[in-house]
This record gives structure tokens, C-alpha cells and sequence, in this order.
């Protein structure tokens, strides 16, 4: 065998390592989707979330509605259950804003929090998103709100 066959044989070896290696990756489907909470804002009797969904599938995630409790120190701070008509690309990022009414124990906590009466609130965000392929998909995120400076009404 000449070196110049045996040049051609290594490409030939090579190539079919290379895609052998990639035939092997699989592409993650039905995971459910890092929900967070970005902002939460109090103005009058209402209260408005904004949440971040990460998309960790490989393929595009259709979410159809969105059931969650945000709750503080163990107390409900308010739930919603309703559509969500969101898509996220595959690996994407969606923030998505809902407005609830605001109850008078909510009111009061964030208030104390503004204020500095309370330097942070422990909380849990505990649900889950029907996806159209996927069906239902549970999440759950623990944090702590804290007030945002020079932006009163406002929490992170």
C-alpha cells in the first residue's frame, strides 16, 4: 500500500468517526421550563409579575397555559391560572407579564418591604405550563424579593 492510499484510507476512517459522533446526539424534549420571577411591581389594587420561561428543549415549546402560587413566608401571595399563548424557541428565553388584583395581606407585606420594615421576603414559585406536544410540565423556583432602588412599587 502506497502512502498516498494510505492518506486516502486515514480521510476515509476520519470521516466516518466524525459522523459517527454526531449521529449520537439527542435532542432533549419534554423538559419543563426554568420559570422565574423577574420583577413584581404593586401600583394601586393590582399587582403585575413578570416571569422569565427558559426553554431547555432542543425543539420549540408551545405553551398553551400556566397554572402558579407565588407565595411569601408560607402565605399565598396570589395564584393565577389561565391561558399563556407563549412559544419559545428551542434553548430560548420568553419574559411574560401577567396583572392580578392585589389582596389587602399582599398589599400589606409588600408595603412593609418598601418601606424597610422588612429587609427581604422568602419566596416560593410553584406551578406548572400545558405545552400543545408536551402535556403538562411542573416548575418551582425559591428566592428572595428584595425592594429595587430609586423604583418605589417595585421588587425583584
Amino acid at each position: 500500500m502506497t502512502c498516498k492510499n494510505i492518506s486516502i484510507l486515514a480521510l476515509i476512517l476520519t470521516a466516518l468517526l466524525l459522523t459517527t459522533a454526531c449521529g449520537g446526539t439527542k435532542v432533549v424534549r419534554g423538559a419543563a421550563p426554568l420559570v422565574r420571577m423577574n420583577e413584581l411591581s404593586h401600583t394601586g389594587n393590582s399587582i403585575s409579575l413578570q416571569l422569565s420561561m427558559r426553554n431547555l428543549n432542543g425543539v420549540e415549546l408551545d405553551i398553551q397555559s400556566i397554572d402558579f402560587n407565588l407565595s411569601v413566608e408560607d402565605d399565598e401571595l396570589f395564584a393565577y391560572k389561565g391561558p399563556a399563548d407563549t412559544n419559545i424557541t428551542a434553548n430560548g428565553i420568553e419574559s411574560w407579564t401577567i396583572e392580578v388584583e392585589e389582596s389587602p395581606s399582599s398589599k400589606q407585606l409588600l408595603d412593609k418591604l418598601q418601606a424597610g420594615d422588612i429587609k427581604s421576603l422568602p419566596y416560593s414559585l410553584e406551578g406548572s405550563v400545558t405545552a400543545a406536544e408536551e402535556g403538562k410540565l411542573h416548575f418551582s423556583h425559591e428566592g428572595h424579593i428584595y425592594p429595587v432602588p430609586g423604583r418605589p412599587g417595585h421588587f425583584r
